[in-house]
């Protein structure tokens, strides 16, 4: 008797343990969700050692974790002229693309109006998004939508990107982002902190 009243005492915290989760989790059915994405692997010239070793970039997998949890349709904004195989070229290019407030041609421009919510991933690149964003920026409008980002990084976190999407996007509500590092974005255990980002988030 006294090992029953144990089990239930047990299963009754664990059941309390997740009703409290639920009561955190964002309620994805009532949004029509998107993501969108940048990724520098299908943004350069290939054959360098990453490109070899993975078939999917840093941001793509956390966009592809996103999207399978959340049930979220998926986009990949991708630049009609390549940055070079050398990441350190790629870096010197970037700081100079947004220093001239550069706006790279796309390939194709996802029209995301029928969506409410949309996380927004990107590598955080001299403390900003790629500027592959201002362009798209400039071409569609995002007035109303709940922007969600994340992003991948070598030790910066977001540097100032949330502040350049806010100015950016002044008539949306940037939320409380997901900010990965690279050496971690490929890790087999990455979709837990994914998890745990989404069961915390709360959406209006």
């Amino acid at each position: 008797m006294r090992k029953f009243t144990k089990i239930t005492a047990i299963c009754g915290v664990f059941a309390a343990v997740m009703a409290a989760g639920s009561a955190l989790a964002a309620d994805f059915s009532t949004h029509k969700t998107a993501v969108l994405y940048y990724t520098l692997l299908h943004n350069r010239v290939g054959g360098d050692d990453f490109a070899a070793e993975h078939s999917v970039g840093n941001t793509e997998n956390i966009a592809n974790i996103i999207a399978e949890q959340t049930g979220a349709d998926k986009f990949e904004l991708q630049q009609t002229e390549l940055y070079p195989n050398s990441y350190d070229e790629t870096v010197d290019i970037a700081k100079e693309e947004q220093e001239r407030n550069a706006r790279p041609a796309l390939k194709s421009v996802p029209d995301l109006s029928a969506y409410d919510v949309v996380f927004m991933g990107f590598p955080c690149w001299w403390g900003s998004y790629p500027m592959a964003f201002a362009t798209y920026f400039d071409s569609v409008d995002l007035s109303g939508k709940t922007i969600v980002p994340f992003t991948t990084h070598g030790g910066s976190r977001f540097g100032h990107s949330i502040q350049d999407l806010k100015a950016a996007l002044p008539q949306s509500t940037i939320v409380e982002g997901l900010a990965v590092r690279d050496r971690d974005a490929q890790d087999a255990d990455i979709s837990e902190d994914v998890t745990e980002f989404l069961n915390d988030l709360e959406l209006n």
